[in-house]
Parts: structure tokens; C-alpha cells; sequence
């Protein structure tokens, strides 16, 4: 089993072409997955609602869909696709010290 460290979007999104086994996500990308992962386990209506307002202020949206303001900016900064694509992909093994841990799902 492979493990990749990443530190920045470029090392992720290349991890995650190469379909990585385990991916350790260091720094400030691992706070902010950490805070966006909310955003993946909308339901379709709500990511619509999202995606729609994006442009909007963040706090109308945090009410209609029940995310958290910090979910919504962290998602946002990083991309939603992204967000939904690694949650979609890979189960988080453990977030600790700043340090996410993701192990790819079975297909």
C-alpha cells in the first residue's frame, strides 16, 4: 500500500490521479478539507442551493442548508468539485495535528 504526503492542491490532485492508496494531507489544505467535508455529505437540493449562491454572503446559505459558515468559506476556497471528489473517493482514517489521513474506498 502506497502513501503519499501532500502539502498543497498540485500534490493532491496528482495523488488522487495516480489513485494513491493512503494520502496524508499536511498544513493548512488538511484544515481546510477537514472543515469543508460537511459540504460532501449534502443532499443534491442542498448542493444546488450552494453552488447557486456561492457569489452570495455566506450566512443566508449556512441557514437554508445547515452547514457551517467555516464549511462553506473552506469549501469554496479549495473548489466544491474537489471536495466532493475526495470525500466521493477516499474515507478519512484520522485528522489529528493538523494532519488528514485518507485510505482510498474499495470499488
Amino acid at each position: 500500500m502506497s502513501e503519499v504526503i501532500v502539502r498543497n492542491r498540485q500534490e493532491l490532485d496528482v495523488a488522487m490521479k495516480s489513485k494513491s492508496e493512503l494520502i496524508t494531507i499536511e498544513g493548512d489544505l488538511a484544515k481546510k478539507l477537514q472543515k469543508a467535508k460537511k459540504i460532501s455529505k449534502l443532499s443534491k437540493a442542498g448542493l444546488a442551493i450552494l453552488t447557486a449562491t456561492l457569489g452570495v454572503a455566506a450566512a443566508p446559505v449556512a441557514a437554508i442548508t445547515g452547514v457551517e459558515i467555516a464549511a462553506i468559506i473552506a469549501a469554496s476556497a479549495l473548489g466544491i468539485a474537489l471536495v466532493l471528489a475526495i470525500f466521493k473517493e477516499y474515507d478519512e482514517v484520522s485528522y489529528n495535528d493538523g494532519k488528514l489521513k485518507l485510505k482510498r474506498k474499495k470499488e
